[in-house]
Parts: structure tokens; C-alpha cells; sequence
């Protein structure tokens, strides 16, 4: 039996849940992360995105700046579509597909990934993520 909550520590650990998504179809994305690279390094940008954009359809809802509009401009725009809020970053992000929750924290003092498989939950948060999507359409 598969485990409904797994913790992975520390950036290797965040590097593995984002490496697990890879193999879903399509992810729902909420980044509101700015200062993720202080504990991935380059890993988002070299390794991770250029696969993710390339082989998983994406919906990603990012913090409303200039610099994620311009980013979002480099995108497939029917495949990898995206969505702008307002408010605080946070270093934090979650990442959902028909079966599991991935929540990010980018805590400086302790980097962690939690994987979520239990489905009550994974169910609640996609319609929280599904409302924030609608509300959010320009």
C-alpha cells in the first residue's frame, strides 16, 4: 500500500516530488515562489522546466509582475497556460495531478516537499485550485 503522506527533506528531497511530477499527463501549478533558486539552485531552470514544459500540459497560476508576464510569453499558450494574482509572494508552492498534491515549502531552515496521495484531500485541493482558476480569468 502506498503511503497517503510522504515528507521529503531538504532540497534533494524537493528535487525527487518535482522529478515524480514529470511523469503526470497534466499539472495544476501554484507558484508564488520568488527565492526558490536559494534552494534549488539552477535545477528549476536547467533541469526541470525544460522538460515539464515540454512533455506536461500546465495550467500555473503565478504572483501578477512584470517578470512572470514576460515569462508566461515564452509558453506554449495552449499547452502551458497561465494565470496571474495579486497579493504577497510566498515560498511555497503546490503542484496537483488527478492523483497526488505536492506541497512545496522553501522554508530557508528546513526545505521540504509532502507528497499527498490520500485522494479526500488531493479532491479538495483541486476544486480550491479550480475556483482560484476561474476567479482569476482575464
Amino acid at each position: 500500500m502506498t503511503k497517503s503522506i510522504q515528507i521529503l527533506s531538504g532540497a534533494e528531497g524537493i528535487k525527487q516530488a518535482y522529478k515524480e511530477a514529470l511523469i503526470e499527463k497534466a499539472l495544476d501549478i501554484v507558484c508564488p515562489s520568488e527565492n526558490y533558486d536559494s534552494i534549488l539552485g539552477g535545477f528549476f531552470e536547467k533541469e526541470y522546466a525544460p522538460q515539464l514544459y515540454s512533455q506536461v500540459q500546465t495550467r500555473e497560476i503565478l504572483p501578477d509582475n512584470q517578470e512572470n508576464r514576460n515569462y508566461a510569453k515564452s509558453k506554449d499558450e495552449k499547452k502551458n497556460t497561465v494565470r496571474f494574482m495579486k497579493g504577497e509572494s510566498s515560498e511555497s508552492d503546490m503542484i496537483l495531478s488527478e492523483t497526488k498534491a505536492i506541497l512545496i515549502s522553501y522554508n530557508p531552515a528546513h526545505p521540504f516537499a509532502l507528497v499527498v496521495r490520500d485522494q479526500e484531500l488531493v479532491r479538495s485541493f483541486k476544486n480550491q485550485f479550480e475556483v482560484l482558476w476561474q476567479a482569476l480569468a482575464e
